[in-house]
């Protein structure tokens, strides 16, 4: 929970002072790519969270990887954060920047499974009636599933709408079996 509050405090000052200045739509690249290479980088990740590594090292690594393609703002930043000793949350802060101008830009992230890969055309389909029933732009993301036998399933912040032939096969068998056990 403390992670939370401290990440979601220093990604809002991020946010703050990147709208102040401007920057909004450079630091949100950044940041995608900073989670990117995080995310497929775990000895990165180690390194950041190491109390054994010191913070000018860590600051050396980061600005050696990042520095030369990454805003200006968003590299120090990144130095305030591990001068600060901070920067164990620097992947939480990464998230919470990401949920926080998504929520400003009122963007949704939604998962897509099928049983089979289906076609742009019905992934724009899909997107269309996602952001007509959301009232939001929404990134797509897309999966294979052979176990859902047919149709698709949803899955959106809380939300899940299971329009698969598996699901309705699982649904048809609860009522099956409620209906039995309640006569």
């Amino acid at each position: 929970m403390a992670e939370q509050r401290v990440s979601g405090r220093y990604a809002k000052s991020l946010i703050d002072l990147a709208i102040e200045q401007k920057k909004l739509e450079a630091i949100n690249a950044d940041i995608l790519a900073f989670r990117s290479v995080i995310a497929h980088t775990p000895a990165l990740v180690n390194m950041l969270k190491s109390p054994v590594v010191q913070g000018d090292k860590k600051f050396a690594v980061i600005n050696k990887v990042f520095g030369a393609s990454f805003n200006p703002l968003t590299i120090s930043f990144m130095e305030i954060v591990i001068r600060k000793k901070r920067e164990y949350y620097l992947p939480d802060i990464a998230i919470a920047f990401i949920a926080q101008y998504n929520e400003i830009n009122k963007i949704t992230t939604a998962n897509v499974k099928t049983a089979v890969a289906v076609s742009d055309s019905v992934i724009a389909e899909v997107r269309a009636f996602i952001e007509k029933q959301t009232g939001k732009k929404v990134n797509l993301e897309t999966s294979v599933d052979p176990e859902i036998i047919g149709g698709l399933v949803i899955q959106m912040e809380d939300k899940l709408y299971d329009a698969s032939i598996s699901g309705k096969l699982k649904k048809a068998k609860q009522e099956l079996l409620n209906t039995y056990i309640s006569k």
